[in-house]
């Protein structure tokens, strides 16, 4: 369903759900709009991010259902289909756990090191424990280190830092639209010096992003990443 604007979407959703009931197994995805301004210094919210990756993440399988889109939203180039296919992986009880491994794959996917989890997209690392607010998620989690193991994945709730549930195994999603990898940003570097004339070195959104930092409002430069867009 295409509609014209954010507030359609999000009364459809509603009414859909309403109709349908709550025991109805009908899958309804929402792909929401950036709610941003073309090449403005503002990245869209971490929220939005979130259920945008899941809905690419759950289209592909897919067989029946209803996907909510703006009209605005669809004409922005999207990652290749299997971008977030290829960068998600799964964490699960007793697994071997490389913590080095890890963190390096967490901030190529876009994942943000900070000292307390409260957003999507953020891991926190305190000796053999950590927080991780897994894009596609509703709630964070809490991994629990024995030695090169995995002991334990708690649910735990980021205004009181307390843990609760245990669960068997998380799915990690990739925390942008666009990776960070080695060749991504050396594909970005070529896309931009044969795009744009003067000194890259003089341009701040260049500069942050070849040394793998997230500049606002980057994912309007998101075919950059790319040898190819859908």
């Amino acid at each position: 369903i295409i509609t014209p604007d954010i507030l359609t979407t999000t009364q459809l959703e509603q009414e859909l759900k309403f109709y349908l009931g709550k025991e109805h197994q009908i899958p309804i995805l929402v792909f929401p709009d950036w709610e941003t301004l073309p090449y403005d210094h503002f990245s869209p919210h971490e929220n939005i991010i979130s259920q945008r990756l899941l809905s690419l993440y759950r289209m592909p399988s897919l067989t029946s259902g209803i996907i909510l889109v703006t009209a605005t939203t669809l004409m922005h180039r999207l990652p290749p289909k299997n971008y977030v296919e290829n960068n998600s992986f799964a964490l699960e009880i007793n697994e071997t756990f490389d913590i080095i491994q890890f963190r390096r794959r967490l901030e190529n996917n876009g994942y943000i090191c900070v000292s307390k989890v409260i957003e999507h997209g953020e891991y926190a690392v305190r000796g053999s424990i950590i927080d991780l607010f897994p894009i596609g998620s509703t709630i964070p989690f809490r991994i629990d280190l024995l030695d090169t193991k995995i002991d334990s994945i708690r649910i735990f709730n980021p205004d009181t830092q307390l843990s609760s549930n245990k669960i068997n195994k998380i799915k990690l999603l990739p925390a942008k639209e666009y990776p960070l990898n080695d060749e991504a940003i050396s594909n970005f570097r070529q896309s931009w010096r044969s795009r744009f004339a003067g000194d890259p070195l003089e341009c701040p959104v260049y500069q942050s992003t070849v040394n793998h930092e997230k500049h606002p409002g980057i994912e309007y430069y998101l075919p950059l990443f790319f040898e190819k867009t859908a």
